[in-house]
């Protein structure tokens, strides 16, 4: 499992959370990203809408459906994947902050979120 070296949150009119890694790792110094833009979500399909990692060649929009988080893990699942990282090095500061981004990124249910 990939250790989480730093996170990176935006909280404007786009919400960003971004779990930086090890140069080497499969994501690497550039890291995880979870985005999201509420303004704009009105021109998606529904099932199009929530926070995103990626998308397809087909420019599907792949969603997050569910995190699981606590101190020392972060598991993300999306329709295709599943995704473990060891946040058990970020700060206690770093750590309120990736929960409070995604209780905002959550704000319409799109996804399960449980933490601890």
């Amino acid at each position: 499992m990939d250790r989480v070296r730093f996170t990176t949150i935006e909280d404007n009119d786009d919400l960003v959370l971004s779990f930086s890694f090890e140069e080497g790792t499969v994501f690497g110094i550039d890291g995880f990203i979870i985005q999201r833009t509420p303004k704009l979500e009105f021109t998606l399909r529904p099932y199009e809408r929530g926070p995103a990692i990626d998308w397809t060649a087909e420019d599907e929009i792949i969603t997050v459906q569910e995190i699981v988080l606590s101190r020392a893990v972060v598991v993300i699942k999306t329709h295709y994947d599943t995704y473990s990282f060891d946040i058990s090095k970020i700060s206690a500061e770093e750590y309120k902050g990736v929960i409070d981004i995604l209780q905002k990124m959550n704000f319409d249910n799109a996804f399960k979120f449980s933490y601890s």
